[in-house]
């Protein structure tokens, strides 16, 4: 829920960062580098999108992961450590 909700600050901080410096430059200057507005704010927040999904895969890769298939060692730790009743 955190990363969601920092998530969701960062992206609105860079949308508001891009919207003021549209704001501040001319159309003469949004063409002479191919943009208008609003492609220049949407390409923003779409690369900061970019990279916080980024960083959200580099940490879940370096988060432990259980294995799907059950192996012998996940057997033998069931049967071992078993209370009897």
């Amino acid at each position: 829920m955190l990363r969601a909700l920092y998530r969701a600050i960062i992206i609105g901080r860079a949308k508001s960062a891009a919207e003021q410096i549209a704001k501040q430059l001319s159309e003469e200057q949004l063409k002479d580098i191919g943009h208008t507005k609003w492609s220049l704010i949407e390409q923003s927040v779409a690369k900061v999108t970019k990279e916080l999904d980024q960083a959200e895969i580099e940490r879940n890769n370096r988060q432990i992961r259980y294995p799907k298939k059950l192996g012998l060692w996940v057997a033998y730790k069931y049967f071992h450590f078993k209370k009897p009743v």
